[in-house]
This record gives structure tokens, sequence and C-alpha cells, in this order.
């Protein structure tokens, strides 16, 4: 009985192959692509985002991706990520890029976990969140990212919320719950300590913005308090080792 050939896996052999063959691989992704297999498309227009085994186009590689990303494939979701932030094919759009990035580590895409890690440690189409950010440097790690963060070290009181968040966003439904929430309660701290005057006694209804604030972070079990203490010197390497 004959085994029926599956472009899309005959692609990525030649792909990741030693050495690469992109000429052929693009090929297969481009016969994936033509049965209606978004994961051939989204390839096929990394292949072509990047000149790999035809004629680099960003333009056309940005709609590939656009389509693939539009059909549910993680692989496209990463790459227009990638795109929307850089601004290759078109102008860059780093909300929309965050979100491509959130929608590609909701289904398990190691690399987007990483870059969305990067993006909410540095504040990239998000207020900074750091604690958010360590956790899913973590789970980027248990998905086989080979990548590793520069400089990026969980202090001792972090552990536990770190690990704690790194399980929580396994399920793709919660990590795009989390990810909304906690921007929505930092974006809530930030405004009430922004809009209290200096060098005066706080008015009266920011003292009481500032009470619902800290209830809020009492609410996520600390998880924020990070944002309003100064921060504890860092331990250095725990074991959570990046």
């Amino acid at each position: 009985m004959p085994i029926a050939v599956q472009p899309l896996q005959q692609g990525l052999a030649l792909f990741h192959a030693t050495p690469p063959d992109y000429r052929r691989a693009a090929g297969w992704f481009r016969a994936a692509a033509e049965t209606g297999d978004h994961d051939g498309v989204a390839m096929l227009g990394l292949c072509q985002l990047e000149g790999l085994g035809l004629p680099a186009d960003p333009v056309q590689a940005r709609a590939l991706l656009e389509r693939a990303a539009a059909n549910g494939s993680a692989i496209g979701h990463f790459q227009l990520g990638r795109v929307l932030m850089t601004g290759r094919g078109g102008p860059t759009d780093e909300d929309r890029g965050l979100q491509a990035y959130v929608a590609a580590a909701a289904l398990g895409h190691a690399e987007a976990c990483f870059n969305l890690a990067s993006c909410l440690f540095a504040g990239v189409g998000c207020l900074p969140d750091r604690l958010a950010a360590k956790a899913l440097y973590l789970r980027s790690r248990t998905l086989g990212c080979a990548l590793r963060p520069q400089g990026v070290r969980v202090q001792r009181r972090e552990l536990k919320a770190v690990r704690a968040l790194s399980v929580r966003f396994a399920d793709p439904h919660r990590l795009v719950y989390l990810l909304n929430e906690r921007q929505q309660e930092l974006a809530l701290v930030h405004a009430a300590t922004q809009a209290r005057p200096r060098r005066e006694p706080p008015p009266r209804r920011w003292r009481q913005a500032g009470q619902l604030a800290a209830g809020v972070v009492v609410a996520v079990a600390g998880t924020l308090g990070q944002y309003l203490r100064p921060p504890s010197r860092d331990a250095g390497p725990t074991t959570l080792d990046f």
C-alpha cells in the first residue's frame, strides 16, 4: 500500500536538514499551501520573507503570513508577529505584533513564548510586566526553545509566583485572559501613581485610587507587588536557571 506524501513534512525535513535545501523545501511548502495547509502557507511566507529558496519578497510574504495567521496557524501568528514588530513588508505595528505573539504562544509555539516574554520584559507594545515575562521565559524553555534571555534573573521572592504563572500560562485560554488582566491592573496602578502630585499631600480622590490599586494587587496574591516597592537585591541564579 503506497504511503501518502505529506508536503509540509517533506518541506520541513529539507528546511531543517544539515545542510538545508531551501529551494526544494520551498517547493514542498508551495505544494502544501496549494492543498490548503495553513502551516504550509506560513512556511512559504517565511521562505519569501528571508529569501530562502526563492526570491525575497517581504510584501508578498507578509500577505501570506496574514493569511496563515487568520486561519489559525501558530507558525503564521509567530512570523506575522515578527514582521509587524520589525516593519518588514509594511508598517510597524507593535500592538498587533504583540497580539500575534500572544496567539502563537497560546497555541504552544516555543519561540513565540520567548518573543512575547521579551516584549513584556521591555514593555514593547505593552506595559512592562517582568514577572509574567520570567514565567513565559520558563514556559518557552519547557516547550523546547533553545534561546536564552541575557541578564534575566529570578529573585527568590519571585520563585513561587513565576512557577505558578508558568503553569497557568500552559492553558491557552488562561494565558490570554491572565495577560490582559495583568495589563489592565498595571494600567490602573500606573495611572494612580502618575496622577499623584509631587511635593504635595495627595488629594483624597487619589488616596482612594491608591487604595483601589492596592486592593487590586492584593487580589492577585501580590504578583504585582514588585511594581509598588523598591526591588530587593537580586538573589542571582536560582533553581530556575535561565
